[in-house]
């Protein structure tokens, strides 16, 4: 299932679920101030590490090293 990330609109915390396809429809509730007025964010970059014969790695968003 996949991750995202929401912001609620009433306290401004962001946090992450994961939600299923059956849960689109479902109200994200903000776990610290329990209202139901979260929106999904955008993911900055999405990445995807390919995997080589080679002892490196490269990855769609850039050299593959993550700090």
């Amino acid at each position: 299932m996949p991750l995202y990330e929401y912001r609620c609109q009433a306290c401004g915390d962001t946090f992450e679920t994961i939600r299923g396809l059956s849960d689109k429809d479902v109200d994200v509730v903000c776990p610290k101030c329990g209202e139901k007025k979260a929106e999904k964010l955008m993911s900055a970059c999405t990445c995807t590490v390919k995997g080589t014969s080679s002892s490196s790695s490269t990855s769609s968003c850039g050299s593959g090293r993550f700090t």
